[in-house]
């Protein structure tokens, strides 16, 4: 299974590139490779859009592969797309992944890997469905036919396809603002 980490983002609320931004000794987006990439997911695709060329830096430290969504300002679903498309054809499903969630883990991604039956298991908290998700092959097209300005959350809480929920709820956690930084930071 692949993982597509989706890091275009400008970071509007946060006043600076949040993808960048260090925590625990590495940037939020070398994390997310690392937990990604220790839960065995290969190949693992960061999606890159705003300030690319100071993000592809950070991703050049591991061995992520990367490509730029040129359309990121369109929204997520042109992100998701992008990552898609770096998927080889050979993957039987994809794992999508926000570079800001720095409390999933490599171990909550194995576990959710382990249950993983139906063509879609999301990550539930806060009361509702979300990313980290995981998509078998057979929804890829539904994931890259996604409108531009959506992200996956269309296909996770519709009812075309049936979705497993995972309680996972340190998912909850994404930064966004200074504030939601600095509460981290000083927990």
């Amino acid at each position: 299974m692949g993982a597509v980490i989706l890091a275009a983002g400008a970071a509007t609320r946060m006043g600076c590139i949040k993808q960048l931004l260090v925590f625990r000794g590495r940037t939020l987006v070398e994390g997310a490779i690392l937990q990604a990439q220790e839960a065995g997911f290969a190949p693992v695709v960061v999606v890159l859009g705003a300030r690319a060329d100071e993000v592809r830096l950070a991703v050049a430290r591991t061995t992520a592969e990367w490509v730029v969504n040129q359309n990121w300002t369109s929204g997520m679903g042109s992100s998701i797309k992008a990552g898609i498309e770096k998927i080889p054809a050979d993957v039987d499903g994809v794992a999508v992944l926000l570079a800001d969630q720095p409390f999933v883990t490599a171990e909550h991604l194995q576990a959710m890997v382990r249950v993983f039956r139906s063509p879609i298991l999301a990550a539930r908290y806060a009361g509702t469905l979300g990313v980290p998700a995981l998509f078998g092959r057979a929804v890829f097209a539904r994931l890259r036919a996604l409108p531009d300005e959506a992200g996956a959350r269309a296909l996770l809480r519709g009812s075309v396809v049936e979705v497993a929920p995972f309680d996972l709820p340190e998912a909850a956690t994404d930064i966004d603002t200074p504030g939601e930084f600095a509460a981290i930071i000083d927990g």
